[in-house]
């Protein structure tokens, strides 16, 4: 069932939508020529159609919509010689009727249990809460993960380029990092290390560097750190008669130290200077010759060889501890030394502070070489700082390859970015994906019911579309036709079979009659006959259809009153019952509408009302019952309408024109043609006296030019013609 019309932006509807709600089954709609009834009855017959693509409907399910109005008598009578017949049931086979009729009532049962589900289980609530859970998460989430372009983009942010192509809608970026499979472990790259390997690949500032401008240490300081002379006791030729002297003193290094300040005696003869330096026990030289040269002969070749041997051996790892020392600096001017400065020179510290302490141990071996010192090894020192280095040179070699694959760079670049963000935001995604599961699983099990309830329903169609090939025809509704034309009156023609599955129009005397031969009231009558036969048969021998919504516009175009009631009496009959899903009948006869309300009280239904405002646009009004008035009071509500800013002008002129025919045609005629001369004089009201004299009083198109049309000067002449004429009062009365 149709529980909302809304149309705008075609024909005379505008931006702001008119909408037709209702729950009632009958809906009665009146609304004088022009104010936009065709257009509502056109939309109802072709949805799809591009002119009415802002318009809509809801709560329309499988029901078929059936439409009269001018475009089908044009399709179905006009455009062709013959008419497609209308196939109906015929109750001569007893067997293949009781299946129809109890598919039918299958189906009606389906269809209520499917409604009992629906009301009690709540199958479509249910489903639009499932969905819109969904939707109301997904949107959670998009606003959530919009954070990523709000923070990554705009401004000099590096990283922007991450976003392309996702950075026009929530909707885009929020599909994108869905789809994304989280890695089984988090990004080793954090998204500060990506900025800069940003910067330095694809920024202005971008860059190659040497590969050779890093080296590693390759000094080997372990080889003089493992000497044993620095564990050795170097002493002199102990064979001698000092050395048992020089041992007691237990200080041989300090002998040989002192040897450098004396001077190597000489044979001279006494003196008073020779004199001076003999002992004064045993008369002999303190320093003799023989004394020095024990001294000397203590600290003989292979003392001399080790103290040479320790000084190549100091002399070697100064120079190197000195290189290593002055390269700190140049290190340092290296940008990816300097960007791990903190760690670089921890381990620069850690490998010269050892170089330094053993250098100092060497030199106190050479001052004291009987002393046993032990160098610490600086291999493990030396394998750190050359780790970090060569960790460097691969950094250099692989940033400068990033820069010749530029593009291959940017994507691995794109794709770690995305990845942590995956992970970054794998909560949120997590709850989406497991709720969303829950809730289509859920949805699904609805439908499945939903479905199963369906395929019954077709199975039954089915059976129904089978049975009826033995026992449907198209000559029950030919029967119809003429026997409802001889009911009205109609003489002259009718119709007859055309081959096995059309009709024609047969006319006394004439076996090739044309539809637009017929006189208007006759075209009215046999379409619209032919019409409500469609309504209660089918289209084709296969079609299957439970439930129709049916739309009827202006049925009694051209008929006299007494047509005009009958034809209200066959829409009453025929469709104010139970048979079909619901009703839409549009008017502009005030005559015809009282007749369809005719015993109504009981009747299921709700009245409307189209009107054309000032601006020209058509809208729609919900109508009580007792607001209905006589074709002649309709008139007189346009006037009143149009001060209140609901009637265009032309409906405007339109009504007056008709009122001052209806009431001065009644009333006094002659009477009227003196008042209209005698105002004609005044200028200002000739265009106005010319405009009601036309011939025509119901075909909006006779007006030339409504631009033309002065309301304010319409409403005075109008007024003035009722009170020149006496008829003040009613004027009154009729506008109150």
């Amino acid at each position: 069932m149709i529980t909302k019309i809304s149309i705008k932006k075609t024909a005379s509807y505008g931006d702001v939508p008119a909408v037709l709600e209702t729950t009632k089954k009958v809906n009665l709609i009146y609304g004088i020529n022009g104010a936009g009834k065709t257009v509502l009855s056109c939309f109802l017959a072709n949805k799809s159609n591009g002119n009415f693509c802002n318009c809509s409907i809801e709560g329309l399910n499988d029901e078929k919509i059936l439409v009269y109005n001018q475009y089908f008598i044009e399709e179905n009578f006009y455009q062709k010689n013959t008419q497609k017949g209308i196939f109906t049931l015929s109750s001569e086979n007893k067997e293949a009727d009781e299946k129809i009729k109890k598919a039918t009532e299958k189906i009606q049962e389906l269809s209520l249990k499917l409604k009992d589900e629906e009301k009690n289980n709540g199958f479509e609530i249910d489903l639009n809460n499932k969905k819109n859970e969904i939707q109301s998460l997904s949107e959670k989430l998009k606003e959530k993960t919009w954070e990523i372009k709000t923070k990554y983009s705009g401004g000099d942010r590096i990283l922007e380029f991450c976003l392309d192509g996702k950075k026009g809608s929530q909707d885009l970026l929020f599909e994108h990092i869905k789809k994304i499979q989280r890695t089984q472990e988090k990004p080793k790259k954090t998204i500060e290390e990506l900025k800069k390997e940003a910067e330095a690949t694809q920024g202005e500032n971008a860059k190659t560097y040497s590969e050779d401008e890093i080296k590693e240490i390759e000094f080997d300081f372990s080889e003089i750190e493992k000497f044993n002379i620095f564990s050795e006791v170097i002493v002199g030729n102990e064979n001698l008669q000092i050395a048992r002297l020089i041992k007691e003193l237990n200080n041989a290094d300090w002998v040989k130290q002192g040897l450098d300040y004396i001077e190597k005696p000489e044979k001279k003869e006494d003196s008073e200077e020779l004199k001076n330096k003999r002992c004064p026990l045993c008369q002999e030289e303190t320093i003799s010759n023989e004394l020095y040269k024990q001294i000397e002969d203590y600290f003989d070749e292979s003392y001399q060889n080790k103290i040479a041997k320790l000084k190549e051996l100091d002399s070697k790892y100064f120079d190197a501890w000195q290189k290593v020392k002055n390269k700190e600096t140049e290190f340092l001017k290296n940008d990816f030394i300097k960007s791990n400065e903190t760690e670089f020179k921890l381990l620069y510290k850690n490998f010269t502070g050892k170089l330094s302490s053993n250098w100092s141990k060497i030199n106190e071996k050479i001052k004291t070489p009987s002393k046993i010192v032990n160098l610490e090894s600086t291999i493990s020192e030396k394998n750190d700082l050359n780790v970090f280095l060569n960790k460097i040179i691969q950094d250099i070699k692989s940033h400068n390859l990033k820069i010749t694959n530029k593009q291959k760079t940017k994507k691995e670049i794109i794709d770690f970015f995305w990845q942590i963000m995956r992970w970054d935001y794998d909560s949120i995604i997590d709850e989406y994906n497991s709720k969303t599961k829950i809730l289509k699983e859920e949805e699904r099990e609805i439908e499945n019911k939903i479905s199963e309830l369906n395929i019954q329903t077709n199975n039954q169609k089915e059976i129904i579309k089978s049975a009826q090939k033995e026992i449907i025809n198209i000559d029950n509704a030919i029967n119809n036709i003429n026997d409802e034309l001889k009911f009205l009156g109609t003489e002259g023609f009718k119709i007859e079979k055309e081959g096995e599955d059309s009709y024609k129009i047969k006319r006394n005397n004439d076996d090739n009659p044309q539809f637009k031969t017929l006189s208007e009231g006759e075209k009215t009558i046999i379409s619209f006959l032919y019409f409500l036969e469609l309504c209660k048969g089918k289209e084709s021998k296969e079609e299957i259809v439970v439930e129709k919504i049916i739309v009827i516009d202006d049925p009694i175009s051209s008929l006299s009153h007494i047509y005009v009631f009958n034809i209200a009496h066959l829409i009453r009959k025929t469709f104010f019952t139970n048979e079909y899903k619901q009703i839409f009948i549009l008017t502009h006869s005030l005559y015809f509408f009282h007749e369809l309300l005719f015993k109504s009280k009981q009747l299921d239904k709700k009245l409307f009302r189209i009107i054309k405002g000032n601006d020209c646009k058509s809208s729609i009004l919900e109508m009580k019952q007792s607001e209905i008035q006589n074709d002649y009071q309709a008139y007189w509500q346009v006037l009143k309408d149009h001060n209140s800013g609901k009637s265009s002008n032309a409906l405007l002129a339109n009504s007056m024109r008709n009122i001052l025919e209806h009431f001065f045609g009644f009333i006094n005629n002659d009477a009227f043609q003196e008042i209209t001369e005698k105002i004609e004089k005044e200028d200002k009201y000739k265009f106005f006296i010319r405009y009601i004299n036309k011939e025509s009083h119901s075909d909006l198109n006779t007006i030339s030019d409504t631009k033309e049309i002065d309301p304010t000067i319409f409403k005075e002449a109008f007024k003035k013609i009722f009170i020149d004429s006496g008829y003040e009062p009613h004027y009154n009365k009729m506008m109150q």
